[in-house]
C-alpha cells in the first residue's frame, strides 16, 4: 500500500522486527492501475454497458485523471452521490455498490487486498519449500 504511509511505515516496522527473530519476509506491493471502460465487470452481475457508464460517469465527474487513474481514494470521492444523478446506473447498480467501491478501492491502491499479486505469492511460498 505505497499511498498509504502509515500502514508502509508499520509494515516495514513489523518486517524488521521479524528478520530479526530469523523469519524470512518478503513485501508485496499493491500498485494502482487505470480503470477501463470494462474494468467494472470484475463484480459479478455487473453488465458491460453499465461498466461503461460508470466509467464515463468517473470521466464526466473528474473522478479519474487523462490516464484513467482514480484521483482519489473510491472512498472518499463523491461517486455515488453522482450516480444518484444517472437513473437508470443506479437503477442497475445499487445492490453492488459495495463491490463497485472496492474495487475502486483497488484500483487507487489504498488497500490491504493482495489477490491480484497471487502468483506472486505462491512462487514465494514454494521458493521457501
Amino acid at each position: 500500500m505505497p499511498k498509504d504511509r502509515t500502514m508502509m511505515h508499520l509494515i516495514n516496522e513489523d518486517m524488521k522486527a521479524l528478520r530479526q527473530k530469523g523469519i524470512y519476509v518478503a513485501k508485496i506491493k499493491c500498485a494502482e492501475f487505470f480503470l477501463t471502460p470494462n474494468l467494472l465487470c470484475r463484480v459479478p452481475s455487473l453488465s458491460q454497458s453499465v461498466s461503461q457508464g460508470l466509467f464515463k460517469l468517473f470521466h464526466e465527474k473528474g473522478f479519474i485523471d487523462q490516464n484513467t487513474y482514480m484521483r482519489n481514494d473510491g472512498r472518499a470521492t463523491y461517486w455515488k452521490e453522482a450516480l444518484k444523478e444517472r437513473k437508470t446506473l443506479l437503477s442497475e447498480t445499487n445492490q453492488l455498490i459495495p463491490h463497485i467501491q472496492e474495487e475502486l478501492n483497488l484500483a487507487f491502491a489504498y488497500h490491504e487486498i493482495a489477490s491480484l499479486q497471487s502468483k506472486e505469492i505462491f512462487s514465494w511460498f514454494e521458493s521457501l519449500m
